[in-house]
């Protein structure tokens, strides 16, 4: 019995964690994706494209904010890099809005966010020791 009890534990936590033991490419990253989950940012599209071997994201379009109307253009660097951490899990710098300003000031003009993929139409950003998967930064697919 303890035996049969020590296999059915073993299979549940394999099948739990398998998503995590394939590797995800990150191509997943290529296409326009759409910010969500931050009020001023909510809308703003970027394109992701591979450049050599580095993937960059471009302002695509822009939303109605009156601070990103002001600080950014289409076509500007908004995902200046992007590394793998693990199997499933990366790190993403997005340069912050207005870095010309915060550069002045000696100040930082960008932000790594870990990055966690909920399927391949959508991901999470995080700060810190927070997961990917809880947080309401998501970039979705839109093309």
């Amino acid at each position: 019995m303890k035996l049969i009890f020590k296999f059915l534990i073993f299979t549940l936590f394999i099948s739990g964690c398998s998503n995590k033991l394939k590797k995800t490419p990150a191509e997943n990253f290529i296409g326009i994706w759409k910010i969500e989950g931050r009020s001023m940012f909510n809308g703003i599209q970027i394109k992701i494209e591979k450049n050599e071997n580095e993937l960059i994201g471009r302002i695509y379009k822009l939303n109605e904010n009156k601070f990103v109307q002001l600080f950014a253009d289409s076509n500007d660097v908004w995902v200046s890099g992007i590394e793998r951490r693990s199997n499933f899990e990366f790190a993403l710098t997005e340069k912050k809005i207005a870095k010309d300003l915060f550069s002045l000031y000696g100040l930082s003009t960008s932000q790594e966010y870990k990055v966690e993929f909920f399927n391949e139409n959508a991901f999470g950003l995080s700060i810190d020791n927070s997961k990917p998967l809880n947080s309401k930064i998501i970039y979705r697919r839109i093309n």
